[in-house]
């Protein structure tokens, strides 16, 4: 911040990505004030906040429990000419979702499809997370199931995400055939599928049974 003054001071004016780098660091920093007063600045000196703007600032607003700001931000954005943005409201599907709010989070991913807009997989991953961390698994499993009948294709995070979640369901069977159809996808286990793998196996949830499904 100090740097960003000095520069002001010269007579050099900050763009967007000076301001959004600001704004980023201050919600990294956890801190919300600041975020929002440089992005106040950001507009009081005429420099146009673009997407990127926004999505920082619903991200960082979601991501230290200002939920409610985020909604209202957007909100406004919506009412504005601004085109439908996919990755904001995967952000806020996001942000509903670790608030506890996962049936708030389905809403606004229906609403997406609604608008004409298409969820890609990253908005899909994050409803099926959502439900996963609820134990919602039949939803989460049905979406899974639609994400492949609307043609977009299941990612390394999907099947890590659903394995992680089945296995602490208790459901091996289901666990081992998305382990095999991972592979056959050419995906790999990440390290908190490979350490919950571990765990379970030593201290006895999962024995060589497991292992025997997946040859």
């Amino acid at each position: 911040m100090e740097l960003f003054r000095e520069m002001s001071e010269r007579g050099l004016n900050g763009d967007a990505v000076t301001y959004n780098t600001l704004i980023q660091g201050f919600f990294q920093a956890r801190d919300c004030d600041n975020a929002q007063k440089v992005y106040q600045e950001m507009e009081s000196d005429g420099v146009p906040p673009d997407t990127m703007t926004y999505n920082i600032l619903l991200d960082g607003l979601c991501n230290n429990g200002k939920l409610e700001k985020a909604m209202v931000l957007f909100q406004d954005l919506q009412k504005s000419e601004m085109e439908l943005d996919i990755v904001r409201y995967s952000i806020m599907i996001e942000g509903m979702c670790k608030a506890g709010k996962v049936e708030d989070g389905w809403t606004f991913f229906c609403s997406l499809s609604l608008k004409g807009g298409k969820p890609d997989v990253i908005t899909f991953n994050t409803m099926i997370s959502g439900f996963c961390g609820k134990g919602l698994m039949q939803e989460a499993n049905a979406l899974f199931e639609k994400m492949k009948e609307d043609r977009i294709l299941p990612d390394d995070c999907t099947y890590n995400t659903l394995i992680r979640a089945q296995l602490r369901n208790g459901d091996k069977a289901t666990s081992a055939e998305l382990i095999k159809e991972m592979r056959s996808c050419r995906f790999a286990g990440d390290a908190s599928t490979f350490s919950l793998i571990t765990d379970m196996l030593y201290d006895g949830r999962l024995d060589k049974s497991f292992l025997d499904m997946l040859s």
